[in-house]
């Protein structure tokens, strides 16, 4: 991913433990992300209290990426 010329977009926004996952559903899918307000090191106890972790991604992989999160909320939903 050339980070010089890419847009990036926030595709979801969560607890450290959410963000982990949606982030390892995207690299399955050949997705670069990387996460902005991780605290994971404060957390270490207790990774579901670092909420408003975001997950970013480049601009050109955003259907594909909107299409994993969707998918990720509606299997968490059931």
């Amino acid at each position: 991913m050339n980070r010089d010329k890419e847009k990036f977009i926030v595709v979801f926004t969560g607890t450290l433990w959410e963000a982990e996952m949606v982030k390892s559903l995207l690299l399955d899918a050949g997705i670069e992300s990387f996460l902005q307000n991780s605290t994971g090191h404060s957390y270490a106890f207790e990774p579901i209290l670092a909420e408003g972790v975001k997950v970013i991604i480049a601009e050109t992989n955003s259907d594909v990426a909107k299409e994993i999160v969707e998918e990720y909320h509606r299997k968490n939903r059931e």
